[in-house]
């Protein structure tokens, strides 16, 4: 529609000179806004997958980071409990 109504304003405005031309570069500059709309549809499908890894990404490393926080206070507890027995045994010394 916008192509016709584009070709009638011309014809209009320059009598009847030879269209080929300019029909010419509409078309090409139908098939380059064409190829950027693709090319912005990958665009916008490659950053929505970069999204998803990331998210997937950042998930396991809160997960690992859980695991680590969990796994190190395990550790202090078993300390905490070797020392408190460490404890007690200087403190049941037998007396002579």
């Amino acid at each position: 529609m916008a192509k016709a109504t584009i070709l009638a304003f011309l014809v209009m405005a320059a009598g009847c000179t030879d269209l080929k031309p300019l029909d010419e570069r509409i078309d090409e500059l139908q098939n380059q806004v064409n190829k950027l709309q693709a090319d912005i549809a990958k665009s916008a499908s490659n950053a929505a997958a970069a999204n998803k890894a990331t998210a997937a990404s950042a998930s396991a490393a809160s997960s690992d980071a859980k695991q680590a926080l969990s796994i190190a206070a395990e550790n202090t507890a078993a300390i905490d409990k070797l020392n408190s027995k460490i404890d007690q045994m200087f403190k049941k010394r037998p007396t002579e």
